[in-house]
């Protein structure tokens, strides 16, 4: 330091003009943000003081009040003159810090985890420019209005609950389900003590260096967000060295890119590519090489009817092309990170074409897709997207809108049963579109949610008590739902007259949604055997965008089976027509207006609900009388809940 501390003032300052000049020349406030100006006192529920603790000091955004912002960038760099009051109040300051330490604590409010001084700005000034790390700060928490429509307050919302239980200040999420992912992380791993940070600190801020030194600064959500998802995907190695760590971290960059600009594209159906070439024939793939195709599943298709329907497309692309295939399935795969031993026997093994089929396998896929880049990776997942994987799945909503029309026109009390599984938006949006068929048949019907929690044990006599405690609340139509699960309770799916029987007979089913899975892997191979499945990238504008097949009836991937001589031939008219439209686009089972089974408007009149808001579902429309379980609530966490459950509402 110089003798009078003029020289470090100065190369503050010019920090501090280059920013704001900076921010003047791309139409940004050039100085501190002040809370006062950002948020009033009618938004705020709360002020908890939470003592003197230690912030970080790169969480420190702005001034309480404005009369303080005026005085430095936005990086908290000086701006005045050298020879004004302030400037020889920093430079004193300055020289106190490095004689004996700034040991005095601020005064801070914290606003969504952001924090602004009331008293200590200059000692913040200067142990920024100084790169400390931490401060000492008497915190005030200002707590704001839960607003289920605001997402930043949501994401606020969760980390109050992992602070809670952590006292941790220092990572940020940007997306919701970030937070508690992260506690079951730092749980898993035992990096968990309350009292005791030291464990994960020095894990999380290993990753954040080297993070930042590959590029982390030029994206703009937060570390926190790239920690979980490197974690999801390669499990915690106390012995692993920085290089090993940041060439992991090199082979998942597309995957934090997409983190942050979420570039994703739904494909409904690829027919549209190229229909010629996909309905070509065998004769399309002569002189191609053969195709090795491996079929990753948890269960057996004997244990499991998700497996079984996912068996019944490998036998069928084996029936559609012949010697050009060959096709192997690997059961009983763990739902764990030792599925990606299975992954890695089936690229040994020569197979070329990789399907995992549950959603469960998404991070050992992305871990085995980003290490073999000569191998094709599929998931069979709803909502998940990544650069490396493409993943897959039907809208099952559509033949669900269909049978909930059958069950509409069948009842006579208006009161109709529905038997589930899991809290996942798939089944959320199921459930939505049965009661809206059910409704656009029959306004006056009521649709009466069970959901069956103890999955794992056999369900017959479980299944068959809900279905009398149903009877008893006069439903005469109770409906299981097809589940993504593969070890559903639910063996049955569809529709049929409600009855106690005591010997537990075959039912008479009337209407059941159904996977065709043969009709998406002969389209999909085909395609890559053909060029298609690479001009789909270039269609669609970018090669490093996330792709999700997500394919209707029109495609046959999904459809609806109904027994004819049990439906009276109006009915079977009008599931006909109304099926049609649905191929043909003219209708969509989510068309507005839309009420929440609250009485909340959710969708206006006219419009269709975005192919987003379907995927992420965690609410019931009128006419739906249950509500939706918290996963907290469940006695045990099936790694499905843990992957897909829906959003805590607070």
């Amino acid at each position: 330091m110089s003798m009078d501390g003029r020289t470090e003032y100065e190369a503050a300052r010019k920090k501090g003009l280059r920013d704001a000049t900076s921010k003047k020349f791309s139409g940004q406030n050039p100085t501190l943000p002040s809370l006062d100006t950002i948020i009033s006192k009618e938004t705020i529920v709360s002020e908890v003081q939470l003592g003197t603790i230690e912030i970080p000091i790169d969480k420190i955004k702005g001034t309480k009040t404005v009369g303080r912002s005026s005085s430095f960038a936005t990086n908290f760099m000086p701006i005045l003159a050298i020879n004004s009051e302030f400037g020889s109040k920093w430079i004193n300051l300055c020289k106190s810090h490095l004689e004996e330490g700034i040991r005095d604590p601020i005064k801070v409010y914290e606003y969504l985890n952001w924090f602004y001084v009331e008293e200590g700005n200059k000692r913040v000034s200067v142990l920024k420019y100084y790169e400390a790390a931490l401060i000492a700060a008497e915190v005030t928490r200002l707590i704001p209005k839960y607003d289920p429509e605001d997402e930043t307050i949501g994401i606020y919302y969760e980390f109050l609950d992992f602070y809670k239980q952590t006292k941790i200040n220092y990572v940020w999420m940007s997306k919701k389900e970030g937070f508690n992912k992260l506690l079951k992380l730092m749980i898993r791993y035992e990096w968990f003590d309350i009292n005791d940070d030291s464990e994960f600190k020095a894990v999380y801020y290993r990753f954040r260096r080297i993070y930042h030194d590959l590029g982390g600064d030029e994206l703009k959500n937060p570390t926190g967000d790239a920690f979980v998802k490197y974690f999801e995907i390669y499990p915690y190695d106390i012995d692993i060295t920085n290089d090993t760590l940041k060439s992991e971290m090199s082979k998942i960059w597309n995957e934090f890119k997409l983190l942050e600009k979420q570039e994703i594209s739904l494909d409904f159906n690829t027919e549209s590519l190229d229909k010629k070439s996909i309905f070509d024939g065998i004769s399309g793939l002569t002189g191609m090489k053969k195709a090795k195709i491996a079929f990753i599943n948890s269960k057996s298709p004997e244990e499991s009817s998700w497996t079984y329907g996912h068996e019944i497309g490998r036998n069928h692309i084996e029936n559609v092309f012949g010697d050009a295939v060959s096709t192997k399935a690997f059961n009983y795969v763990p739902e764990d990170d030792s599925a990606y031993d299975a992954l890695e026997q089936a690229v040994e093994e020569g197979f070329d074409i990789v399907f995992t089929t549950s959603p469960t396998f998404i991070n050992s896929t992305l871990k085995a897709a980003v290490e073999f880049k000569n191998v094709k990776f599929f998931n069979c997942s709803e909502n998940m997207s990544y650069k490396s994987v493409r993943t897959y799945f039907g809208r099952i909503y559509e033949p669900n809108f269909l049978v909930g029309m059958i069950a509409g026109s069948m009842t006579v009390t208006n009161s109709i049963g529905y038997v589930v599984t899991y809290p996942i938006p798939e089944v959320i949006s199921s459930i939505n579109a049965f009661t809206l068929g059910a409704r656009f048949v029959n306004p006056h019907a009521n649709i009466l949610v069970k959901w069956v929690s103890d999955y794992k044990k056999d369900c017959k006599d479980e299944c068959y008590n809900i279905d009398e405690q149903l009877i008893d609340m006069d439903v005469d139509i109770i409906s299981h739902q097809e589940s993504s699960d593969l070890t559903t309770k639910l063996r049955n799916s569809g529709i049929y007259f409600a009855s106690k029987d005591e010997d537990h007979k075959v039912r008479e089913y009337l209407a059941t949604p159904i996977w065709n899975w043969g009709e998406f892997y002969e389209k999909m191979v085909r395609n890559i055997m053909n060029g298609t499945y690479n001009r789909l990238a270039s269609v669609i504008g970018q090669s490093d965008k996330a792709i999700n097949y997500w394919w209707g009836m029109d495609t046959e991937v999904v459809d609806v089976f109904y027994s004819k001589s049990s439906l009276p031939r109006e009915t079977i008219q009008s599931i006909k027509f109304m099926k049609e439209m649905i191929i043909q686009g003219v209708y969509n089972p989510f068309r507005g207006p839309l009420y929440d089974n609250k009485g909340n408007l959710k969708l206006e009149e006219e419009k269709n609900l975005n192919p987003s808001d379907i995927l992420t579902m965690d609410w019931f429309v009128d006419g739906v009388l249950g509500s939706i379980p918290s996963i907290n609530a469940l006695e045990d966490n099936h790694p499905l809940l843990e992957l897909l459950s829906v959003k805590k509402k607070y």
